[in-house]
């Protein structure tokens, strides 16, 4: 009886040690985000308030880069999932600095290699920051994106200065993006509507396209970047 209790009380004591030795690295987990919308027309990323913190894989990104956060793929430079023009906004603090300018970086508006959404500060982050107000960002805009084009999306701080390779800066968390509804069936039952109309009414029915021709936004307008009260108007430093 002696024997099993020891060894009850070992095991015991063995789940108590892993359980506290769960608790330093949740503690210092790196910024992890929910996709709360994701589809043509918006994608809407939220990030709670806690304990999650910046963290810098590596050097901090210095200086000015140190404002900006970045959404992008994590398997690669992808430039098909944003595929028109998104405009951002939201709320959330990050060490008690509002986060308050967004943007969308494409092909498509800019000519950048890689499409990436970005959010920033106007005062520089540093590492260990944590999320002091939750974060709600949402970029919106009439067919902006193909969800179907990217299965998980990467967040990652900053760019470590310039020249640096794919992702940039440091990696915080990635979420997988969620699934597109197989609409196959439907788009088969609407032809067949559509077809019965056009019968009926005995019209042809004439499909319209949409122009791949979109308006090319300037680099002022890309990024209105403020820091120690100096406004920058400065593309990041990974297109260059």
């Amino acid at each position: 009886m002696l024997l099993f209790n020891a060894m009850r009380l070992s095991a015991n004591l063995l789940k108590i040690s892993l359980l506290l030795a769960l608790f330093p690295a949740s503690a210092s987990a790196a910024l992890i985000f929910n996709i709360d919308t994701f589809t043509t027309d918006q994608l809407t990323i939220s990030i709670p308030a806690g304990s999650a913190t910046l963290d810098a894989t590596g050097t901090p990104p210095p200086d000015i880069d140190a404002t900006a956060l970045y959404l992008m793929d994590p398997n690669g430079g992808n430039s098909d999932w944003v595929v028109g023009n998104a405009s951002g906004g939201g709320s959330g603090e990050i060490d008690g600095k509002a986060i308050n300018h967004f943007h969308s970086l494409n092909n498509v508006n800019i000519g950048a290699p890689h499409d990436v959404l970005v959010f920033l500060t106007d005062d520089i982050l540093s590492a260990g920051d944590t999320v002091t107000s939750a974060i709600s960002i949402t970029w919106s805009g009439s067919n902006a994106f193909d969800p179907s084009a990217i299965s998980s999306v990467l967040l990652t701080w900053g760019a470590d200065g310039s020249g640096v390779s794919y992702p940039y800066g440091d990696p915080q968390g990635t979420t997988s993006t969620p699934a597109v509804p197989d609409t196959g069936s439907t788009a088969a039952l609407l032809g067949v509507g559509v077809a019965a109309l056009a019968f009926a009414r005995r019209k042809l029915v004439k499909n319209s396209f949409r122009s791949p021709l979109r308006d090319n936004f300037f680099w002022g307008q890309l990024m209105h970047i403020h820091c120690d009260g100096a406004a920058a108007l400065t593309p990041p430093r990974w297109i260059a």
